[in-house]
């Protein structure tokens, strides 16, 4: 199984669409199944972009180096189909590539990703696990560190930790009663 946040899908799912109708994808990097990295690539196929995927070896050599700058495994590639289903063609299965990541936009607004495992020709589907983003700690690609303690002054990552020890020992956390502030209701809106 594959685990891909929905910031890194969305992000997957806006290119499908702003390429649509024609094929677009990109490199995916990680670790243990989880999908940490992506990488966009722009189609190099100029005879039939619709139906055929290309890359070069510039779009390899960066991809590389997204991946040893980050820290990641390489994954596999990912490409849409977009007037078909997300099922491996002979001519994805010829790559000789161990994982296939396929979007199908028969469908264009409800497209669907298919995590495949190519073994000897054959292809099987993975399945793959959407997770929300609440919870993920995002950390800083430059320096390694959570971004919220790399912006936050020490007092309040101090205060955080008291918490979270208190928490763990089944203790209620206090939380300091802080004044109202003012804010511009002016830039309310119920509209969505």
């Amino acid at each position: 199984m594959f685990i891909i946040t929905e910031h890194q899908y969305n992000l997957i799912m806006k290119q499908a669409q702003k390429a649509y109708p024609q094929e677009t994808g990109g490199f995916l990097g990680g670790h243990d199944n989880t999908i940490l990295g992506v990488l966009p690539v722009q189609n190099k196929e100029f005879n039939d972009p619709k139906t055929h995927f290309g890359l070069n070896s510039d779009d390899v050599e960066r991809a590389y180096h997204f991946l040893v700058k980050h820290k990641l495994e390489y994954l596999g590639v990912y490409h849409t189909h977009p007037s078909g289903v997300p099922v491996p063609s002979q001519a994805d299965l010829s790559h000789d590539q161990k994982y296939l990541f396929i979007i199908g936009l028969a469908d264009r607004y409800n497209p669907d990703l298919v995590a495949w495992r190519v073994e000897n020709g054959v292809a099987r589907a993975e399945d793959i696990k959407i997770i929300s983003d609440l919870g993920v700690t995002v950390v800083d690609i430059v320096t390694g560190k959570p971004k919220l303690s790399q912006n936050a002054p020490t007092a309040v990552m101090d205060r955080l930790a008291n918490q979270i020890d208190d928490l763990i020992a089944g203790q209620q956390p206090e939380y300091p009663k802080l004044n109202p502030t003012l804010w511009d209701e002016s830039s309310f809106s119920t509209f969505a």
